[in-house]
C-alpha cells in the first residue's frame, strides 16, 4: 500500500462510515475498481484500524452527550438507582446493543476476513443494505425519539449491528434501519447508531492489533495506517454533521439507490474482467484447450470416475484441503490424490491432472478453474521493501552475492539501510527443479531467460518447503504461489513488470470432458477459487 492509497482510503472511510452506504464495502471495492494490488495481509487490518479515525471523530462530535451518559451511569451505580436517569439508561442500552456484535465478531471473524477479499460478495451485500433502507422507510411511522427508547429497542438495533460486520452491510445503515423499524425518527435512530458504534469499533481495533503485528514489513506499513486514521478523523467529523442535518428533512431512498447502482457497477466490471482474464489465461498459440470453463449443463461429457484419481503438482499443494472438502460435499464420492513432479504427470483415461499453467502442445480436454500468481518472498527481518527486474536478476544469477551489495546497487529498494551484520550475509538463493511451474514462470517472466546461479542455489521440491526455509533464514530469497503466503514471510513487490504477467491459470486436464460427480467436484473447486 502506498501513501497516496492510504490517503484516498482514509477519505473514503471518513465519508462512508456514517453515511448508510457501507464504508467497509468501499474499502474493498475502491481498490478493486482502481486495479490496486494491495497485499491481502494488509487489506483487513487497514480496513479495521482506519476506523479508529472515525471513532475519534464520533467521540469528539458527541463528547457532551457521552460525558452526560458516563456521569449518569456511574452515579446511578453509586446511588443504587441504575435506571432512574434517562442518560444512565442510555449507557446500559449501549452495553446491551454491543453484545450481539461482539458475539458475531468472535464467531465469524474468519468468514469476515475472507469477505474483505471478495469484491462480488461485497457487492451483493450492498444490495442487502439497500433493501434494509427501503424497508425502514416503508414501514417506519417515525413517531418516537431517543428518550422513549426501551431495552428491546437497543437489543434490536444491536442485532442489526451484528450483521453489519460483513463488508457491504452498512453499520450505520443497518442500525438506523433497525431503529426505524421500531418507529424511531431518523435523527434519533442515527444518534444512537453513532453512539453504539464507539465500543464496537474500539473493540474491533484492539482485536485487529494482533493481525497488524503479523503484517510483513510492518515498519513501513504503520505510518500509512496512521495517515489513513488522521484523514478519516477529519472527513468523518464533517460527515456526521452533514448527515444529521440531512436526515431532518430527507429520506434514505437516495442512499438505497446509490448502493444498488454501486453494487451493480462492481458486478458488471468484475464480469468483464473475468471474461477478459479467461480469454487470455491460456494462450491459443500454446494450447488446444477443449473448453476454457466448465459447463454444468453440457450433455457431451463422458468422463465420470468414482473413486477419481487426481494428480497434482507441488505448486498446487495448497489446494489439497479444498480437494478433500469438495469430495465430501458431493456425497458418495471419493478421490485418490497423488502429488507428483511435473515431468511425471500423464493424462490417462480415468484421471484428472491439476497443474498451474498449461504444458506445451496440450491437446487433451482442459478447463480453467482459476488463477494464481507468483510471489517473491524474503524473511521478515530483511529490510528489502521492493525489487526491480534488474536487481532480482543480479541476485538470482549471483552477480550480487551479499545483501550489502544489493542495498548498494538499489538503495531505494530497501526500507532502511541494512546493518553491518545483515549486509555481510550471503544472499541465500532458493529455486525449484527446472520443470516445475514456479521455476518456469520465474525464468520466463522475471529472469527473461537468463540463467540462475545453480551452483550456489538450494533446490527446493515444493512451495511449502520454500516457505519454511525463507521463514527460518534472514538471508533467504525465494518465490512461491501466492496462495501459500503467510505472515511468516514477507512478500516483496516487483516493480517494472506487469503483475498480470506473473499470473497463470490453474488447469484441470482430462482425456475427455468431465460429467456427473467428476464435473461436480471440479465445479466445486472452481467455486472455491472464484468465490
Amino acid at each position: 500500500m502506498t501513501l497516496i492509497q492510504s490517503i484516498i482510503l482514509g477519505i473514503v472511510q471518513g465519508l462512508t462510515e456514517f453515511l448508510p452506504i457501507s464504508s467497509s464495502a468501499h474499502l474493498v471495492l475502491i481498490p478493486n475498481l482502481l486495479g490496486w494490488q494491495i497485499p491481502e495481509a494488509q487489506v483487513f487490518p487497514f480496513g479495521v484500524l482506519v476506523q479508529m479515525g472515525t471513532i475519534i471523530a464520533v467521540i469528539l462530535y458527541f463528547w457532551s452527550d457521552l460525558w452526560k451518559i458516563i456521569k449518569a451511569f456511574f452515579k446511578g451505580l453509586v446511588d443504587r438507582k441504575p435506571f432512574e436517569d434517562p442518560n444512565a439508561r442510555l449507557g446500559w442500552f449501549l452495553i446491551l446493543a454491543t453484545i450481539p456484535a461482539v458475539l458475531s465478531g468472535m464467531l465469524l471473524k474468519s468468514k469476515v476476513e475472507a469477505a474483505f477479499n471478495d469484491a462480488s460478495a461485497t457487492a451483493y451485500f450492498l444490495f442487502g443494505t439497500a433493501a434494509l433502507l427501503v424497508l425502514a422507510e416503508t414501514i417506519s411511522k417515525r413517531t418516537r425519539n431517543l428518550m422513549s427508547m426501551t431495552w428491546f429497542d437497543a437489543l434490536w438495533m444491536g442485532l442489526f449491528q451484528a450483521i453489519s460486520i460483513f463488508p457491504g452491510i452498512s453499520r450505520s445503515g443497518s442500525t438506523i434501519a433497525g431503529g426505524m423499524t421500531r418507529n424511531m425518527d431518523r435523527p434519533s435512530a442515527a444518534r444512537f447508531s453513532f453512539l453504539m458504534s464507539i465500543p464496537v469499533m474500539i473493540g474491533a481495533g484492539v482485536v485487529s492489533i494482533s493481525d497488524v503485528l503479523k503484517v510483513p514489513d510492518l515498519s513501513s506499513f504503520l505510518p500509512k495506517i496512521i495517515v489513513g486514521i488522521i484523514v478519516a478523523l477529519l472527513v468523518g467529523y464533517l460527515s456526521i454533521h452533514w448527515l444529521l442535518g440531512f436526515l431532518t428533512k430527507r429520506s434514505f431512498y437516495w442512499f438505497a439507490l446509490y448502493c444498488v447502482l454501486f453494487g451493480a457497477l462492481v458486478l458488471i466490471i468484475g464480469s468483464v474482467r473475468s471474461n477478459a482474464q479467461a480469454a487470455i489465461a491460456t494462450p491459443a498459440a500454446e494450447t488446444a484447450v477443449g473448453q476454457s470453463t466448465l459447463d454444468a449443463s453440457s450433455v457431451t461429457g463422458t468422463l465420470d470416475q468414482n473413486p477419481l484419481t487426481v494428480s497434482y503438482t507441488a505448486a498446487l499443494e495448497w489446494l489439497t484441503p479444498a480437494m478433500s472438502t469438495c469430495a465430501q460435499t458431493i456425497g458418495n464420492f471419493s478421490i485418490i490424490t497423488h502429488g507428483l513432479p511435473v515431468d511425471q504427470l500423464e493424462t490417462t483415461g480415468d484421471a484428472v491432472i491439476l497443474r498451474w499453467g498449461a504444458p506445451e502442445n496440450l491437446t487433451s480436454y482442459s478447463a480453467v478453474l482459476g488463477t494464481d500468481r507468483l510471489a517473491l518472498i524474503v524473511n521478515p527481518a530483511n529490510p528489502l521493501s521492493q525489487l526491480t527486474p534488474e536487481l532480482t536478476q543480479k541476485i538470482a544469477s549471483a552477480a550480487i552475492t551479499t545483501w550489502g551489495e544489493a542495498a548498494a546497487n538499489c538503495p531505494d529498494c530497501f526500507a532502511s539501510a541494512p546493518d553491518g551484520n545483515f549486509s555481510a550475509l550471503t544472499t541465500a538463493l532458493n529455486f525449484y527443479p527446472g520443470q516445475e511451474e514456479p521455476q518456469q514462470l520465474f525464468m520466463k517472466k522475471v529472469m527473461a531467460g537468463q540463467p540462475v546461479a545453480a551452483a550456489s542455489a538450494l533446490l527446493i521440491p515444493g512451495g511449502r518447503q520454500m516457505l519454511d526455509i525463507v521463514a527460518g533464514d534472514p538471508a533467504a530469497f525465494g518465490f512461491i504461489p501466492a496462495h501459500l503466503l503467510t505472515g511468516n514471510v514477507k512478500e516483496v513487490p516487483l516493480n517494472g513488470i506487469d503483475p498480470a504477467s506473473l499470473q497463470a491459470p490453474i488447469l484441470a486436464i482430462t482425456s475427455a470432458e468431465p460429467t456427473g460427480k467428476t464435473r461436480d467436484w471440479l465445479l466445486c473447486l472452481q467455486k472455491v477459487l472464484n468465490p
